[in-house]
């Protein structure tokens, strides 16, 4: 019998709340250390996890399985160390995996916009792209479809037929046959892409800041997620709420937002997950790429997100049996 792979978008409306890191960790956590088959979509225009990805596997100095100790690792780089060249930072480094991108990608149009291209000859009939037109491989288990920022222009046409693209590809190219798990960066806005990317899949996972503002990219997701379940009558569950970027020793006033934000209406009936992920600066300066699973304390986090995602998954699946 074929594995039928599972289909999660990562998503919010809210930006800046560290949705692609995490989607971006666990993909590379679960194809890495878990040993599965995972295909990551970068269906971002800003495509941040495209980047991040190539960045870490395409360029010069690939990444290895070391994973650094961020813990004891000063965040501030000694001037002795930038002399010396020991800085894991190299400008050419940057330029052979924007080269990677621009040659090998954006070149042989291997990007998601071939999905979303806008029909110009209304007298042709639009065919899907094969999937080896699509994907490229960034190591053993892991697959990426690059994101592109010709996206902006797709999401300019009123054709709605793009929108099931996306799962159309999936569905033709038997890829839930080929991987465990097909993850989807979404962007933080409401375009035909958000709609593309939830109609494909199974599930969804809200990545969430806590602060202030937090409760208005929930509010316009479930309204939009809503909206799309009842037009197409999909089959869409939220696996839940994880909080990103987390301080790890909360002040009260975090502790009151916190409290706030789950007193909302609208996240009642949302699972908030136990496990969250931390503010890791290395990340956020890129000491060593902006890969999650590359440092020590934001892997444990990655794991341990993956380790209850995988649980809820299986949880649901087994329940609609």
């Amino acid at each position: 019998m074929d594995k039928k792979g599972v289909v999660i978008s990562f998503i919010n409306m809210k930006g800046g709340v560290g949705k692609t890191t995490l989607s971006i960790g666990i993909a590379d956590y679960l194809a890495k250390l878990e040993g599965n088959r995972v295909l990551m979509i970068d269906i971002d225009p800003q495509f941040n996890a495209t980047h991040s990805l190539i960045d870490a596997y395409k360029k010069k100095s690939a990444i290895d399985d070391a994973v650094i100790d961020d813990e004891s690792l000063d965040i501030r780089t000694t001037i002795e160390e930038v002399i010396q060249g020991k800085t894991d930072y190299d400008d050419e480094d940057e330029e052979v995996s924007d080269n990677f991108y621009t040659l090998e990608v954006l070149k042989n149009n291997k990007t998601i916009f071939q999905l979303f291209k806008p029909q110009l000859d209304m007298s042709k009939r639009y065919v899907l792209p094969k999937a080896e037109d699509l994907i490229i491989n960034l190591k053993n288990g892991l697959d990426l479809i690059s994101g592109d920022l010709n996206l902006v222009l797709a999401n300019k046409s009123s054709d709605f037929s793009l929108v099931k693209r996306l799962k159309n590809f999936i569905s033709e190219n038997r890829l839930r046959s080929e991987y465990d798990y097909i993850i989807i960066d979404c962007p933080p806005t409401l375009t035909i892409y958000t709609d593309s990317a939830l109609l494909a899949s199974d599930f969804y996972i809200i990545p969430n800041r806590i602060d202030r503002y937090s409760i208005i990219g929930i509010d316009s997701l479930q309204t939009a997620v809503g909206n799309l379940v009842d037009s197409e009558g999909i089959d869409l569950k939220c696996l839940g709420i994880v909080y990103t970027m987390v301080n790890k020793n909360m002040n009260l006033k975090q502790m009151k937002i916190k409290t706030d934000f789950e007193s909302k209406k609208s996240v009642n009936d949302i699972d908030i997950f136990d496990s969250v992920s931390h503010i890791v600066n290395h990340i956020q300066y890129g000491y060593s790429g902006t890969l999650p699973t590359k440092y020590k304390s934001s892997l444990e986090d990655i794991e341990s997100i993956s380790h209850e995602m995988l649980s809820k998954i299986a949880f649901t699946l087994e329940s609609v049996k």
